[in-house]
């Protein structure tokens, strides 16, 4: 019987509050302190604010979704117990949803809250990782239907179709390319709108440190490097005209060369999609020679705009692509020269991108 007398550590559900989002911002005049916001569910709709230390929510009386706890703490377990004095439920980490952190941030509160989150096995390390410009609290205090935390991970949780203009990350995928050899990590750029959160486009990470980041129309064909592109609706520029696209999928294969000039870094690149419209309004069939001249088109605009990216990432270092770890797998005896010189070489290397199109001729009214 003694056996069988059920949990020792059962918790009733009201008296359980879930941790959806953590901010993390720096905090003036104090190097060895950080400022943390704390978001949970707030199931009774009631708004509660205060100055100082405490929870907070939007002015004017109006009813919020979600409480802010605001704590200034050396790390993050001290945050959340120091934020635990604050609240009548027992703080739960295992439905952590958003992970915002400020790009003021400096390398070492950078590495020592990622690997803080990474140790504790309450948290759950699938939470999506974004950084803003602003403050991780104005992230948390956007003026969303749902709580700001799960707005987020609402962008990228069910795989919405725009994935394209967006690069997300997860906290263990962020984790992970910091510290692999030969690829660095990135992480979407958000900020809060009057009414909304907007993606801002992508920031690149060199280790912990942000080094440079890409618009979203920028995003997009980093997308195209990596293989990512999903159902998206592209206009394709052709002198004064344009067509449309609509992309089915696209994949990459990354490859390093080594030749007597130095080495090459090769991106092939497929793309198979679907004509959304056409120069001629669709008032007539296409031939096979036209459909021919649109895929030309796309290759040359896709390949363009992704070598002029890639030439951004080798300006700040930043192999986001994983160039050095495909690189590592086949030449492991020389993981002590990729792990400490992999930026400057990566940085110096030419580039060869080629692009393969293939267009069906769906959307034709005739």
């Amino acid at each position: 019987m003694l056996l069988t007398s059920g949990c020792g550590d059962y918790q009733k559900i009201n008296d359980r509050s879930q941790i959806i989002g953590i901010g993390v911002d720096p905090v003036p005049d104090k190097p060895d302190m950080l400022a943390f916001t704390l978001q949970v569910p707030n199931l009774e709709i009631a708004t509660q604010q205060s100055p100082g230390l405490g929870t907070g929510g939007r002015q004017g009386g109006e009813a919020v979704p979600y409480k802010n706890f605001y704590v200034e703490a050396t790390s993050v377990q001290s945050a959340i117990s120091r934020a635990q004095t604050m609240y009548d439920k027992a703080f739960f980490l295992g439905n952590l949803e958003t992970v915002v952190f400020q790009t003021g941030l400096s390398e070492r509160d950078l590495t020592r809250v990622t690997e803080q989150l990474m140790r504790d096995e309450t948290i759950d390390k699938l939470a999506y990782v974004v950084a803003t410009r602003d403050s991780a609290r104005s992230v948390l205090e956007a003026r969303t239907n749902a709580p700001p935390a799960t707005t987020i991970e609402a962008m990228w949780y069910n795989d919405m179709p725009q994935r394209g203009y967006t690069a997300p990350e997860k906290l263990w995928q962020f984790w992970r390319d910091a510290e692999l050899i030969g690829r660095e990590p990135h992480v979407p750029l958000v900020e809060a709108t009057d009414d909304s959160i907007r993606i801002e486009g992508t920031e690149l990470y060199f280790g912990y440190q942000p080094v440079g980041w890409l618009t979203p129309d920028d995003t997009v064909f980093y997308n195209f490097l990596a293989g990512q592109v999903r159902a998206i609706s592209i206009s394709i520029p052709d002198g004064n005209r344009s067509f449309d696209i609509r992309i089915v999928r696209s994949r990459a294969h990354l490859r390093e060369v080594s030749t007597p000039h130095g080495m090459v870094l090769s991106d092939d690149i497929h793309i198979r999609a679907n004509l959304n419209s056409t120069e001629t309004m669709a008032q007539r069939p296409l031939t096979n020679r036209e459909v021919e001249r649109y895929e030309d088109i796309v290759e040359r605009y896709v390949q363009d705009n992704c070598v002029r990216v890639l030439r951004a990432l080798q300006s700040v270092q930043a192999d986001t692509l994983g160039f050095g770890y495909c690189y590592l797998i086949h030449h492991p005896e020389r993981i002590y020269e990729i792990r400490d010189h992999w930026g400057d070489a990566f940085g110096r290397a030419r580039i060869r991108v080629t692009v393969t199109c293939r267009i069906s001729r769906e959307g034709n009214l005739l």
